[in-house]
């Protein structure tokens, strides 16, 4: 059976809040936007992120896997990937194999808010079909 991994991001959600929830914030840090004047940018665009997801996500090797595995991570005042949390699992490695991958993102432009770098919340949905 082909696997086939579809990846659906869902980065227009985040002009819905703000701020993100107490929950998600790092104690030290101060709370991410999910809503900047700047959003920050991927090398490359998102076109590249969604590629780059793709190629480095391995589906598990399971039978009749379906769903969707979200993963939320906050890009750094300096462009880093922090903070990388999973939001739903499928279970079978899906969500840590996905936290993996968004670990391994190169820096980003960070966002900006008022000319000043910010965090930025994302959430990342990765639709898995096999």
């Amino acid at each position: 059976m082909k696997r086939i991994l579809l990846i659906t991001l869902f980065f227009v959600t985040q002009f819905c809040f703000s701020q993100a929830p107490m929950s998600v914030m790092d104690k030290q840090a101060p709370i991410p936007y999910e809503v900047v004047e700047n959003q920050p940018l991927y090398p490359g665009g998102i076109n590249e992120f969604i590629k780059f997801i793709g190629k480095n996500y391995r589906v598990p090797e399971v039978e009749g896997l379906n769903g969707v595995v979200k993963v939320s991570f906050v890009i750094d005042t300096n462009g880093a990937v922090t903070d990388v949390k999973i939001v739903n699992d499928l279970g079978y490695g899906s969500g840590e194999e996905a936290k993996r991958v968004v670990q391994m993102s190169p820096k980003w432009t960070p966002g900006d808010q008022e000319g000043k770098a910010v965090r930025v919340l994302y959430t990342l949905p990765i639709t898995i079909r096999n």
